[in-house]
């Protein structure tokens, strides 16, 4: 067999890249952040996982400080991954941030993602929906129907922006719009509305007030209540309620459920129920970034 001088470039460069394909490359992230009070997650190539911050890199030196005060110090070879995590310190443990809190079961609260966050759920298992951060003080969100059986005209598609009117530590407010039709249909739904959330990583009451209103009649002279809350039982579970009601009418749906919640995936179980009775099952699931 000939071998050329092409052939014998080839190997070589083939056996020179072997060793720099083979080299643990650097993980993303693996900095100093100028954010204190971010939260970053190493996760080392034996599976530990550390939450805190990295304080100091030099070279293949890494120093790391836990959330317990911890300094650790390792080697840039042996990490897997980084990222940062959404959360704080509760009694003693990371609480991972409730990915789906701009929402209770399906009313806004006072919150929005931030930017950079959103989430792509499917409400009740027919309702696939998104909504993205923009900036700091406002989100868009969206979806539409898969009723089985309904002709694909006749499906729902909705949008509903909301802005952010304050935040505080401990109090969020906002307002948005509620917009919904079907694709053939000249006539859509809504409703405008303002909302308040108040409370900690552990209790939070919401409540917001809506008007409704139809494309052909404008507003209805009826308004809607909606007064919720949040209960955070564990770092992973989460107990909801959400209800509305018309001020002055008998009418009112009432719901009760949890949330189950994961840093990046949540999962609602619920049932609803209204004045003219019945139960409504709730099932709901998003998954975040």
């Amino acid at each position: 067999m000939k071998i050329t001088r092409a052939t014998v470039v080839a190997a070589v460069i083939s056996l020179a890249a072997g060793p720099l394909s083979a080299q643990q490359p650097r993980p993303a992230g693996l900095r100093v952040l100028d954010d204190t009070t971010a939260v970053q997650q190493v996760e080392l190539l034996d599976g530990t996982k550390l939450l805190g911050r990295i304080v100091r890199v030099e070279g293949s030196d890494i120093a790391f400080r836990t959330l317990g005060g911890f300094n650790i110090d390792f080697q840039r070879r042996d990490v897997k991954n980084i990222r940062l995590v959404r959360g704080q310190r509760y009694r003693g443990e990371f609480w991972p941030a409730d990915p789906s809190n701009s929402r209770l079961f399906l009313a806004p609260t006072g919150r929005v993602p931030g930017q950079g966050h959103g989430y792509f759920g499917v409400y009740e298992l027919v309702i696939p929906s998104f909504g993205v951060g923009l900036g700091k003080i406002g989100m868009i969100s969206g979806g539409f129907s898969v009723l089985p059986g309904v002709p694909l005209d006749e499906q729902v598609f909705y949008i509903a922006p909301k802005a952010q009117v304050f935040n505080t530590e401990y109090v969020q407010g906002a307002v948005g719009l509620f917009w919904a039709k079907t694709s053939t249909s000249e006539e859509s739904v809504g409703m405008v509305y303002s909302g308040i959330t108040a409370g900690n990583v552990r209790v939070a009451f919401s409540g917001g007030l809506a008007f409704p209103f139809t494309s052909e009649d404008g507003f209805e002279d009826q308004q809607l209540l909606m007064l919720g809350g949040e209960l955070r039982a564990t770092k992973n579970l989460k107990l909801i309620t959400e209800n509305w009601f018309a001020p002055g009418e008998d009418d009112s749906i009432w719901s009760l459920g949890l949330r189950i919640i994961s840093s990046r995936i949540t999962v609602e179980v619920a049932a609803a129920t209204s004045s003219e009775g019945g139960f409504l099952p709730i099932v709901n699931f998003s998954t975040t970034w």
